[in-house]
């Protein structure tokens, strides 16, 4: 049985006894209650005895528990007296020995000064050897010879030290300044010989020149030397590859200068990082080779735009710039991907390159593309413009064959500008938009203006046929040649947003190296800034709209012309006054449709037939039609109200033709305007009844 269950605080008997009971089986009652009760008082008898045994050691246990604390505190007593004890002793000993201890500091401080000041001395000694040493010899001559070099080294070394341990010493200024002299003097006699090694790519000699200047802490000396001969040396082998003056076409063909200075750069640079790392000992040979390349870029001498820009004025034709700029794009881009190739390259303690180094070396190599990028933007204007130099579009005595030929212009645009934006992006990428746009748009100037032109003409000889007292209409060559050229403008609006949608979605891969970051490098700020806008503007659209609303206004007023003239003579008709009486008891059946509107509803029978023949799908002939029975309507309803004294008579004969005109105009699939529908109410009305 688990007597621990007796124990817990959440002990209930019955739960207990319920439990017990459910695990006898068939036992009988009386016999259960039997057995655990006399379990329970076997349990309970044992633990009375174990408590019994357990209280009688407690008891027996606690006198000599006191007994071993008393012997513990009286031990700690004597203790503590004792380290009294020991504490007055220590601070007798402190007191005798702290004036003693006091002297011996300011003896060994004093014998510390002595030590300084005889040194001191003996280093002035040295110091005055030394000087006059180094003045004898740069008297004398600065030795070439490696061993006298690597002695002069040593001294000078020694120099320095020496100068660090006066410090102290009240003429320590003017040892130094004295000391400056002396290793202005010597870095000058020693720097053309050191650049004489470095040109030559000696690195022994390098290596002990190197020594002097690092006993003279001029370590950055070297460096400006090392830059000063490099340059020396690739200035000396460009001039030595870029012809100075261009060639002749018949002359052999000199080497192309920025091909040739890329190749030589790029074999350069790997050298000249292994010569920086192992034997000029550089933190950042990276980061000074980007400069030498940047000052070597911006001191050609010619320079490579001057070397471009010659060859662009030997090109015969706008093409041959374009693709003369193209190759120099590609010409700088083998170049940087060079130098990224060194700036990028797995090496030990890797560098980081300051960003604004690597950025000025970038705009110095993108430099020739920067400044004939405006260039780039009167060629490709040019090479547009040759397209206008078409024959048909210098026949200006037909108006329809040169609306055709304007047609087939802005037909064919989409073709050219596709290639001309493809052409622009090798040459610059997104950054060629500052020069692309202006191109573009002086092109569609151009074409703008033409149509312009060409839509004067139109208007001319209407407006002469008009002043004549002829009349125009859908069979006059001035209607065609407006339809045509609206036509034109259209497509040319409809080929101007296609190609901007089409560029906007040729987004190029952005990349963020500094090297590689093409607006930042090509553009100037203002430009950059302008760059998201003028990707996003409608480029030239503005004139088109105009030119596509006047053109569309000339062809309906060219349309409708033989209805305003037959319209116009309305007021004057004499059959709407002065009639018989007998004529106005005439019944209505016997009226008839008078000529003039006869003459408007066979015009406007014939239209749909015309017009089929002059306007493509997109010009919906439907709606020319419906617009010029509209206008039919409202102007023949204007017309009848200028009218004065109708009689009876005229009232009737103008119902008439109103019922005539509103028939045509519903066969020809359009409704009567609300205008023309109020006349007719209005004459109904008036008119006289026959009972």
């Amino acid at each position: 049985m688990d007597i621990k269950t007796f124990a817990e605080p959440d002990f209930d008997p019955k739960k207990w006894i319920n439990r017990a009971w459910s695990s006898s089986g068939n036992q009988e009652k009386e016999v259960f209650v039997t057995n655990t009760v006399s379990r329970l008082q076997l349990y309970m008898k044992q633990l009375t005895n174990s408590l019994d045994e357990t209280t009688t050691q407690i008891l027996t246990s606690i006198p000599r528990v006191l007994q071993d604390a008393s012997s513990l505190q009286l031990e700690g007593a004597l203790l503590q007296q004792k380290l009294l004890s020991l504490e007055q002793k220590v601070q007798d000993v402190e007191e005798q020995t702290g004036n003693s201890i006091e002297s011996l500091q300011r003896i060994d401080h004093l014998k510390s000064r002595l030590e300084n000041a005889a040194s001191a001395l003996r280093e002035a000694d040295k110091w005055a050897a030394l000087a006059t040493a180094l003045e004898e010899v740069l008297e004398a001559g600065v030795p070439t010879q490696n061993d006298k070099l690597i002695e002069l080294a040593g001294q000078v070394a020694a120099m320095t030290a020496s100068l660090e341990v006066l410090s102290e010493a009240p003429d320590y200024e003017s040892k130094r300044l004295q000391l400056e002299a002396l290793y202005n003097r010597l870095e000058a006699a020693i720097s053309p010989p050191l650049i004489d090694a470095l040109t030559q790519m000696d690195a022994e000699r390098t290596a002990v020149y190197m020594s002097v200047f690092a006993g003279m802490c001029r370590a950055v000396s070297v460096c400006r030397c090392w830059r000063r001969a490099a340059a020396h040396r690739l200035l000396a082998a460009w001039r030595r590859l870029a012809p100075s003056a261009p060639s002749a076409p018949s002359a052999p063909s000199a080497p192309p200068a920025p091909p040739a200075l890329a190749r030589l750069l790029a074999a350069d640079a790997p050298q000249q990082v292994e010569w920086l790392t192992n034997v000029l000992k550089v933190e950042t040979p990276v980061g000074e080779l980007l400069r030498l390349y940047t000052d070597v870029l911006l001191s050609l001498e010619p320079s490579p735009t001057q070397v471009v820009s010659a060859n662009l004025k030997l090109c015969s034709t706008p093409d041959e710039g374009i693709i003369i700029l193209t190759d120099l794009r590609r010409e700088i881009d083998e170049f940087i991907a060079c130098m990224r190739g060194i700036v990028d390259a797995p090496r030990q303690n890797k560098e980081v390159v300051v960003a604004a180094t690597a950025r000025e070396l970038g705009r110095a190599a993108y430099a020739p593309l920067r400044e004939l990028l405006p260039r780039y933007s009167e060629m490709q204007a040019a090479l547009l413009r040759q397209h206008l130099d078409d024959k048909q579009l210098q026949d200006t005595e037909n108006l329809v064959e040169h609306s055709r030929a304007i047609l087939t212009v802005a037909e064919r645009c989409e073709g050219w500008l596709e290639t001309a934006f493809s052409k622009a992006k090798k040459i610059a990428g997104i950054a060629i938009y500052p020069y692309y746009v202006p191109a573009i748009e002086n092109f569609i100037s151009a074409i703008t203006t033409m149509i312009f032109a060409h839509c004067r003409r139109i208007e001319t000889a209407f407006l002469s046929t008009v002043s004549a007292g002829e009349t125009a209409g859908v069979l006059s060559n001035t209607f065609p040649a407006s339809l045509v050229l609206e036509s034109a403008v259209a497509v040319l609006l409809d080929t101007l947003a296609a190609r901007q949608k089409i560029e906007l979605e040729e987004e190029e891969p952005k990349d963020e190296h500094q090297l590689s970051d093409l607006p930042s490098l090509v553009l100037e700020p203002d430009s950059r800034q302008q760059l998201a806008t003028l990707r996003s503007q409608p480029q030239s659209s503005a004139e088109l709209w105009r030119a596509k609303e006047q053109l569309r206004t000339l062809a309906r007023a060219i349309l409708r012309n033989p209805i305003d003239v037959l319209l116009d003579e309305i007021p004057q008709l004499a059959a709407w006054n002065n009639n018989d009486a007998l004529s106005t008891d005439l019944p209505d059946f016997s009226l008839s449709p008078q000529e003039y509107i006869t003459k408007i509803g066979q015009y406007l029978m014939t239209l749909p037939h015309h017009l089929e023949m002059h306007l493509s799908e997109k010009q919906a002939p439907w709606q020319f039609l419906s617009e010029v029975c509209i206008h039919t309507c409202d102007k023949y309803a204007e017309k009848v109200l200028n009218i004065r004294n109708m009689d009876a008579l005229g009232t009737k004969r103008c119902l008439t033709d109103i019922v005539y005109l509103s028939s045509v105009v519903e066969d020809l699939g359009t409704n009567v305007t609300p205008s023309l529908k109020n006349l007719e109410k209005s004459l109904r009305a008036a008119a006289p009844t026959n009972e």
